[in-house]
């Protein structure tokens, strides 16, 4: 009997699963979030100038000066980031258009341009500003525009896994999210159910015996508003970060790497490594703790890998993952926190205690799942079968 990962996994070979329709298709997601971000962040610019302009126009005078200097070969790299995507595909629709022995220089060519522009792609990350993350920190509280339009930078990145999972891979969208014949939407909010109970009854523990004090910190002239955000829109966040890494890197190694601990381990650690920007890795690095801060967004990413193993699917590490962002940002909030929302409660932020409590959270979480799990009843429907219900 197959096991629920391998049925996970297998899921892959629905369609094209060839190597290099994997770093296509992980090509074709970046570069659609790449330019969705790019639109997105002018409104959220505009609702930063909005709500305190002279702090804005202060803060990105500092981000000039402390920029990181660029040489002129670097800038045009960073520059054709922005236009050869464009030509790649204009390369792979006319592909069909030459014969076999000048299609494979295109696609060779077009791999090449597609290379140089992810390349120049990362370079735009690496020379950003160091301040940025901090400016967008800090302006959350101060606007729920900003707040809004940063969680929609999420979910382009799923718009994109569609295209290349839909033109690329040749399967359904739904063979990335579960092996089972349908979505399990019960399973999420199961997910979400036992997650909240255990972390609200590890907060009063920590609370109770003097850990981790929780105080109440309720604002409604701005709770309410900042709360609907977060429960429209932190879902969907949570839902992209999971397909992208449990998802679609879990499947693509899966299928090279017969050993899904290794997998899990890999994509774990590229999970706390997309997070050293945030507030909490900085004050992580500040105390001498960086190691057992960005442990904690290891372990979950781990338990997010035991759930999708558990599940043989992405539903019960959703659904963990949305009400784990929900608690942070609608219930219990802290300062230096990458979501600095208006919550109902507020406690400190210690590295040593944080990474134990997670650690018991998410391991009681996952075996209560496991406890309550039914048996998966794999999909053997064709590659293009997309039904949620």
């Amino acid at each position: 009997m197959i096991s629920p990962i391998r049925a996970y996994f297998d899921q892959a070979l629905k369609g094209d699963s060839s190597w290099w329709t994997w770093l296509a298709g992980f090509w074709v997601a970046t570069i659609v979030w790449f330019f969705a971000s790019a639109v997105l962040g002018i409104p959220m610019f505009g609702f930063m100038a909005l709500a305190d302009s002279e702090a804005m126009t202060e803060m990105m005078q500092k981000m000039m000066t402390d920029a990181p200097e660029t040489s002129g070969l670097e800038a045009g790299l960073m520059a054709s980031s922005f236009a050869l995507p464009f030509i790649v595909v204009i390369l792979f629709l006319l592909r069909t258009k030459f014969p076999a022995g000048a299609r494979k220089v295109f696609m060779w060519i077009a791999g090449l341009l597609a290379l140089l522009s992810f390349a120049g792609l990362m370079l735009q990350i690496i020379k950003t500003p160091a301040g940025a993350n901090e400016m967008m920190t800090d302006f959350i509280p101060k606007s729920a525009g900003v707040y809004a339009s940063m969680l929609l930078t999420f979910p382009p990145l799923i718009f994109g896994l569609w295209i290349a999972l839909k033109l690329i891979h040749k399967r359904g969208f739904k063979t990335l999210m579960t092996a089972h014949t349908h979505f399990r939407w019960a399973r999420v909010f199961q997910s979400m159910a036992v997650f909240w109970a255990i972390a609200g009854t590890m907060t009063l523990i920590a609370h109770s015996t003097g850990f981790n004090k929780v105080e109440g910190v309720f604002d409604g002239s701005k709770f309410f508003l900042y709360a609907a955000i977060s429960l429209a829109l932190i879902p969907l966040q949570s839902a992209t970060e999971e397909i992208m890494l449990r998802g679609y890197l879990n499947q693509g190694l899966g299928k090279y790497i017969r050993n899904p601990w290794i997998v899990f381990f890999i994509t774990s650690a590229m999970f706390a490594s997309l997070h050293l920007g945030n507030p909490e890795a900085a004050e992580g690095a500040a105390n001498g703790k960086l190691l057992i801060t960005m442990g904690s967004y290891f372990a979950f990413g781990m338990f997010a890998c035991v759930l999708t193993y558990i599940d043989g699917g992405l539903e019960s590490a959703i659904g963990v993952h949305a009400a784990n962002n929900l608690y942070a940002s609608v219930l219990l909030g802290y300062d230096n926190s990458a979501l600095p929302t208006p919550t109902a409660f507020k406690t400190g932020l210690n590295a040593n205690t944080d990474f134990i409590f997670t650690l018991l959270t998410l391991a009681l979480v996952c075996l209560i799942l496991w406890k309550f799990k039914k048996p998966l009843v794999v999909d053997t429907a064709g590659a293009t079968e997309d039904t949620f219900a």
